[in-house]
């Protein structure tokens, strides 16, 4: 069930991140190809593929041809669900309606107002604050919250009265990580931290106790510790040594002193960092902010110059590290920052603060007509409607309510009077009515959604034809495994020692040790103390980039190879024969190549089912035109 959604979320995001596509054809437009009879023009090409530079595989060269192909598999799996009626299914139906009540949420923002709190983002993108909280749980959904609201209150006043902070967090807050930190959550900024709370600590002066608030995780209240302008971002890249043991510890240190005796930070992350999926690229990170990273690596990076590029080793929760400065990136200006700024805003809790000023622009925008009459009838409390005296209420723009429906609205509302409920009612169905045919008056809205049509529709269809075939075929599958075993072979590996030094005189010495030990643990035992000396071990494929080129590898012996200015010394304990994988063991793997194969074959049939004839020359003068394929 977790890998099916993993997949539903993935065919959904890769619609969204490739930007929506239906768009109105106008007259210029060219017919970049046909399926059957269908017209499929640039445009809709252009706005699926001209701005992903996210999609572009890394050392590949972007090529307008596979795109098209994949575009004309991508129309292809459409018209095929839409054959089956797949859009009819009454699962999908409910599905794209939850899709669409969350989509909505953000259009339900006046522009005006999102703008006002897109620069009071940006004002506080300029600060970093450091606060400490203490928190009293509440369910996100109980109604019921008096005993936790005075339980905080009293818990406020004490610290008022001269408690110490740190003290009653530790005791008294239900957040578990305050038993360590005494509520202390370090410096953050906009963004970072539930919208509510953000806005308690950037509201309350330095040194001083904010109100109590709510939040979905419960009641808390706060203590501005203190205010600094923001650091912005840091990119950095580092090396990792996962054990803080001794030889780890031993490690880290020897690395450093390669490192400062000018050896390449690249060139040793790639060999000795534990953080694989940065290793590969010299141990470089993407861009942080300081309070992303756990302490005190955010701490250590912005305390780095171009002039001192290199941090001395350190630790966090994660193991040793040693930090490069790459880069510092202010705060950007408030125009070069709006639009990232704005997109963050409409898709986070904030943007739910302004539905009530949509109703107030839609007012003045729709036509609106109130049966006083019939509203005035309300005022009786006693007054109950009559089906056959139902009479008309409401009507906004071509929507007629009436006081039946009104008077569903008030039943559970007893709270209040029939006059008290009319406002509100009157703005939930302005609100409605504008989220009901909010495709006809926005665009941008009109395409979002349907891309998210196309991913859930596209996932129904890949999910029966592609992944619960691959599933459910079991016979398929052995068989698959069975003709496709050659793919499944475990290559040969060599438990060896890698022991590397740039000085020359040690190079025999450490030679001799290394072939007379009898184990890895007996290397790193009297290797571990010597100066200038790193050691790796474990089991190695011959293709491990940790081995120079044209490495010999031989159970038993000892070899010295020249390396980047290193003298390695490498010796092989063991070598792991060749192995072929059974079939249990890597189950995952051939379900995956063998739901690759059916795709494959599914992706034929459909091309032969269809005509599909692609415009050359649209091609060409597309490939002309847009950034991505000119760069």
């Amino acid at each position: 069930m977790k890998n099916l959604m993993l997949k539903k979320i993935k065919t959904i995001a890769f619609f969204l991140l490739i930007g929506s596509a239906v768009v109105a054809q106008k007259s210029r437009d060219k017919v970049l190809l046909k399926i059957d009879k269908e017209k499929v023009y640039a445009s809709e090409f252009e706005r699926l593929f001209g701005k992903n530079k996210n999609l572009k595989i890394q050392g590949e060269a972007p090529s307008i041809e596979d795109d098209v192909q994949l575009f004309v598999d991508y129309k292809l799996k459409l018209i095929e669900a839409e054959e089956l009626q797949m859009d009819t299914v009454s699962s999908y139906i409910e599905e794209v309606a939850r899709y669409r009540n969350q989509l909505v949420l953000p259009y339900l923002n006046d522009d005006s107002l999102v703008d006002s709190l897109v620069l009071e983002a940006y004002e506080r993108t300029l600060r970093e604050v450091r606060a400490s909280h203490i928190l009293i749980r509440v369910d996100k959904n109980a109604t019921d919250t008096v005993a936790a609201y005075e339980k905080i209150t009293a818990i406020r006043q004490s610290i008022i009265d001269g408690a110490d902070f740190d003290a009653v967090a530790k005791e008294k807050s239900e957040d578990p990580s305050a038993k360590n930190n005494a509520g202390d959550l370090g410096y953050f900024s906009a963004f970072r931290m539930v919208y509510p709370f953000e806005s308690a600590a950037f509201n309350t002066p330095k040194g001083e106790v904010s109100e109590v608030f709510r939040t979905q995780f419960g009641y808390h209240f706060l203590k501005v510790v203190d205010v600094r302008e923001s650091m912005g971002e840091m990119e950095v890249a580092h090396i990792m040594i996962r054990d803080t043991t001794a030889p780890g510890t031993s490690t880290i240190n020897k690395v450093y002193k390669e490192l400062v005796s000018g050896a390449s930070f690249e060139e040793l992350a790639k060999k000795y960092s534990d953080d694989k999926r940065s290793s590969v690229n010299g141990g470089k990170l993407n861009r942080f902010g300081v309070g992303s990273l756990p302490p005190p690596f955010g701490e250590i990076s912005f305390a780095l110059t171009p002039e001192n590029k290199y941090s001395e080793p350190f630790k966090t929760a994660y193991g040793w590290h040693i930090v490069k400065y790459l880069n510092h990136y202010p705060v950007s200006s408030f125009e070069d920052a709006k639009e990232e700024l704005l997109q963050k805003t409409k898709k986070d809790s904030r943007s739910k603060t302004l539905s009530n000023p949509v109703v107030l622009r839609l007012k003045k925008e729709y036509t609106i007509e109130i049966n006083e009459a019939a509203k005035k009838e309300f005022e009786n409390p006693s007054f109950v409607v009559v089906d056959s005296l139902n009479a008309w209420l409401i009507k906004i723009q071509q929507d007629t309510l009436t006081q039946k429906d009104f008077s569903n609205y008030i039943m559970n509302r007893r709270d209040k009077t029939a006059m008290q409920n009319f406002n509100p009612y009157l703005d939930q169905e302005i609100l409605e009515y504008y989220k009901v045919h909010l495709e006809e008056t926005d665009v941008e809205f009109k395409n979002l959604f349907q891309e998210y049509k196309n991913g859930l529709l596209l996932f129904d269809l890949m999910k029966e034809k592609i992944w619960d075939a691959a599933q459910n075929d079991s016979i398929g599958l052995q068989e698959f495994y069975t003709s496709h075993k050659t793919n499944y072979i475990k290559p040969e590996s060599f438990k060896t020692v890698v022991v590397s030094t740039k000085i020359t005189e040690q190079v025999e010495a450490l030679k001799e040790l290394v072939s007379d030990s009898d184990s890895i643990s007996m290397v790193t035992r009297v290797v571990a103390n010597k100066e200038g000396v790193l050691i790796k071990s474990g089991s190695f494929e011959k293709t491990n980039g940790i081995f120079p080129e044209n490495v010999n590898l031989v159970v038993g012996e000892t070899n010295v190879y020249q390396q980047d200015g290193y003298s390695v010394i490498i010796k092989v304990f063991a070598k792991e024969e060749a192995i072929q994988q059974e079939f249990d063991d890597i189950k995952g793997k051939v379900i995956s190549d063998f739901q690759n194969k059916i795709q494959e074959n599914w992706l034929a049939s459909l091309r032969a089912k269809h005509k599909v004839k692609v415009y050359k020359r649209t091609v060409k003068k597309l490939a002309s035109e847009m950034e991505i394929y000119s760069e």
